[in-house]
């Protein structure tokens, strides 16, 4: 791995801003890799489409920008429409199958339509966990980190009164994809 480029893009209050720096803290201060994060606001912070990219690499991130996405997870048709552009071919995308309705043309990408948003309110009760989902998903799919560091990190990152529902939703998520 040299670069890799991943995109979450929600409506804002889903959490996907949250699962962009979890992903950077475990690549970051576990797996000692270089990464950052670059989030986007629309002017409607919550219910306004977001997104948030996040570059990880073996070496020095020199350009901050992505520019051809690897991995794409998107829980609303306005974002997927606003945010879609920079996928690349071979890609692995995520779309909640509820949500994004109209695709159109995937090229070669490797497509996941799940029911991201109704299955993590269903099984871990609350749709803030939509970030720990999509990270466990991320790593599931990519093996971008590792998963005992993930598990490890979300056990201590976690706040002690949600670690079950935390620990939930990483098996939701792996069990999604």
């Amino acid at each position: 791995m040299n670069r890799y480029e991943i995109r979450y893009a929600a409506i804002g209050g889903q959490g996907i801003v949250t699962a962009g720096a979890l992903l950077v803290d475990i690549a970051v201060e576990v797996e000692n890799k270089f990464a950052l994060e670059s989030p986007t606001y629309t002017a409607t912070v919550r219910g306004g489409p977001t997104k948030v990219d996040v570059i990880i690499s073996d070496q020095r991130i020199i350009f901050p920008q992505a520019s051809a996405i690897d991995f794409f997870v998107c829980t609303g048709q306005k974002p997927f429409d606003l945010y879609k552009n920079l996928i690349k071919d071979d890609a692995i995308v995520i779309l909640d199958s509820n949500l994004v309705k109209e695709v159109g043309d995937t090229r070669n990408w490797k497509l996941y339509q799940v029911p991201l948003i109704n299955e993590t309110k269903k099984a871990v009760g609350n749709v803030i966990l939509t970030s720990v989902v999509t990270v466990a998903m991320t790593q599931k799919l990519t093996n971008i980190i590792d998963y005992q560091n993930m598990l490890n990190f979300i056990k201590e990152w976690a706040p002690r009164d949600f670690l079950e529902q935390n620990i939930r939703a990483i098996e939701v998520g792996r069990s999604l994809v």
